[in-house]
């Protein structure tokens, strides 16, 4: 449903720097973006709430990108994760893992899911950087065979 807002996408950078900011690659892995005459904030993102230097220095945007679709039988689950999930793994992997708990224990299936990413971050990194893993998870109906 959504794309991650990467500050190297060609668009995103252009909004950036249109307001004032400046996308840098940080020569290890990643694009951040900084305030035009500074070395803050440093953020891998495009779009987040609440970096207030982020959104007034930096060209950081708190406004989404929004897609609507109609939800069908096969939609049962809805996941909003950071990039600390989606960094580490596809979208249909993060779905089956959760899936292997019933709506009943969401709050488990969330855990699991986050734990599962944060395991995958410290391998990749040798233990040395986790930042944050937030997943939000609703059960949006029992999963269901098609209609006839």
């Amino acid at each position: 449903l959504t794309r991650d807002h990467k500050p190297e996408l060609k668009d995103e950078r252009a909004r950036i720097e249109k307001a004032g900011g400046r996308v840098v690659f940080d020569g290890y892995a990643n694009h951040r973006i900084y305030a035009k005459n500074g070395r803050y904030p440093g953020l891998n993102m495009s779009r987040c709430l609440g970096d207030l230097m982020g959104h007034a220095d930096a060209g950081c945007s708190a406004e989404p990108e929004v897609n609507s679709r109609d939800i069908t039988y096969l939609d049962h689950v809805l996941l909003v994760c950071s990039d600390g999930v989606w960094e580490f793994m596809e979208a249909k992997e993060a779905v089956d893992l959760v899936n292997k708990h019933p709506p009943a224990q969401a709050m488990k299936a969330a855990e699991v899911l986050a734990k599962e990413s944060w395991d995958r971050w410290i391998r990749e990194e040798g233990g040395a950087v986790v930042d944050d893993i937030t997943v939000v998870l609703v059960y949006l109906q029992q999963q269901t065979k098609p209609p006839p």
